[in-house]
């Protein structure tokens, strides 16, 4: 049984450990202490009962579809020094400790609390202000993610840090980060993603960031911000929250962050393609044999540099990390010497070979109609003479601009070029109305959902092709990977059910 959260690691060394004690922890989150002693030692904290629990306060987190409060008992049975509740479970809890005390072994810890998600991030925040660390914020409508992973790819060779784990970037994923830094952590990567406005601002208050970086702004989230307008502020709410003086990564030339940072005192980097930005390509951007290697510029410093990824679109999301390691005052000869071995996030981009030398662009965990043109503008400049294939999902969350937005993606397809465009999902048909309309010359099929795509799409990839899988995470697109780097029978003639259109 488990309240559905990961754990926060255990440190390495106790020694490294910031610990608390649980009358601080009371302090932080306004909480009263039913049990236990006030000066318990709580060297580490956790949200999952699935994870080894010994030496762990367990926070008892509530969410819609689960209750923390009802593992509890199971928690310290596990060996949890104690639990962070509210309401009856905090009551019942200590109750039940009273009954079974003077068996000579500790009274668990019962700290209850009036909402244990809010106390979560406190405790965190606790966490991060007795370290040393730097806290470094990260968002944007995409590359979020690629970001963090390729600056902690970057930083990792000369210093100690955290980031967060795989998308954490919510009012949990936050905390959860944070709590695991240590007292020689130097710096925190943190991701931070949004739905509406003032979501950042209250991560920010979390986790106290002294470097910001915007990646982007785009219609991600569009249902729920209601317009681009909104995003750039919600977005902008990372500048604001930032101390005098501090470090702010900018995209160039983004007209719709500017009325959002006007009155923002940071020292500002930008970055892109314009050689106006402080961070830019210096010469042809050419990408090559699964490398994209150039010449940089940055702050006026020629950086000669191979990265070991091809696409554009993750050369704009290294430009910021670099932008970030710029202002840590770190020697850019480091960024060299770790760019070839960064880590991208699981299919964020990852390239697959397939048979007939052809290749898998696997960039199906989410999309949004910014994050789909870079991506299909990937797949146009690494085809290199292959049959160009896109394999498009649904993308979610657009609200009243979804038709239009999906057939803006369709028309891009066409400009482009792309040589066949399948379209998946309910949502998808506007995909091949934008590209029909902008006079596609390519084949189009269509699929109502990804269990008639699995069946279908051997027919159409052939040997040699280059294919790009995209959609929203909703739409699991990745069984559409699976099977093509699996071989996936390509180019059979089983009649298998599809439409064209």
């Amino acid at each position: 049984m488990t309240s559905g959260l990961m754990a926060v690691p255990a440190a390495r060394q106790t020694e490294e450990v910031i610990t608390l004690t649980a009358q601080e922890i009371c302090q932080a989150c306004a909480g009263r202490l039913l049990a236990g002693g006030g000066g318990t030692p709580v060297p580490s904290v956790s949200t999952d009962t699935r994870a080894p629990l010994s030496g762990c306060l367990f926070v008892a987190l509530k969410g819609d579809r689960f209750d923390g409060n009802e593992f509890a008992g199971e928690a310290l049975k596990g060996g949890a020094i104690g639990v962070v509740a509210q309401g009856e479970a905090a009551l019942q809890l200590a109750a039940e400790a009273a009954l079974t005390g003077g068996n000579g072994a500790p009274e668990p810890v019962i700290v209850a609390v009036p909402d244990t998600g809010k106390a979560l991030g406190q405790i965190a925040s606790l966490v991060a202000g007795r370290s040393r660390a730097r806290v470094v914020g990260i968002t944007g409508s995409t590359g979020k993610t690629s970001t963090k992973d390729i600056l902690s790819c970057l930083l990792e060779p000369q210093l100690s840090i955290v980031a967060s784990q795989a998308s954490y970037n919510n009012e949990v994923g936050v905390p959860l980060t944070l709590l695991q830094i240590r007292s020689d952590t130097q710096v925190a990567v943190v991701e931070m993603g949004m739905q509406a406005r003032e979501e950042i601002a209250h991560l920010c208050a979390i986790a106290s960031p002294s470097i910001a970086v915007i990646t982007n702004i785009g219609p991600a989230h569009l249902e729920y911000a209601g317009s681009l307008k909104n995003i750039a502020r919600g977005k902008a709410e990372i500048a604001r929250q930032l101390p005098a003086g501090a470090g702010l990564v900018l995209p160039y030339g983004e007209r719709l962050l500017e009325p959002f940072l006007e009155d923002v005192d940071a020292r500002r980097l930008t970055f892109g393609f314009d050689t106006r930005a402080d961070i830019h390509p210096s010469g042809p951007v050419r990408p090559a044999g699964g490398r994209l290697c150039l010449s940089l510029s940055c702050l006026d410093e020629e950086l000669d540099i191979c990265f070991n990824f091809n696409s554009r679109y993750q050369l704009l999301n290294a430009m910021a990390a670099i932008g970030v390691y710029t202002l840590l005052e770190l020697p850019l000869a480091g960024v060299a010497e770790a760019a070839g071995n960064i880590r991208l996030p699981d299919m964020r981009g990852e390239i697959v070979p397939l048979p007939g030398e052809g290749i898998l662009i696997n960039d199906c965990y989410n999309a949004n109609p910014m994050s789909m043109r870079a991506a299909l503008e990937h797949l146009a400049s690494a085809s290199e003479g292959r049959r160009s294939v896109a394999v498009l999902g649904d993308m979610a969350e657009l609200g009243r601009e979804s038709q239009r937005l999906h057939r803006q993606v369709g028309a891009a397809a066409a400009k482009l070029g792309i040589d066949l465009l399948v379209a998946v999902g309910g949502m998808a048909s506007g995909f091949i109305d934008g590209a029909r309309a902008a006079g596609s010359r390519g084949g189009i099929v269509y699929f109502s959902d990804r269990e008639t795509a699995v069946s279908g799409l051997p027919d159409l990839i052939r040997p040699g092709d280059a294919v790009l899988v995209k959609g929203s995470r909703f739409m699991g697109l990745e069984q559409v990977s699976e099977l093509l780097a699996g071989g996936g029978n390509m180019g059979r003639t089983t009649g298998a059910r599809r439409k064209s259109r």
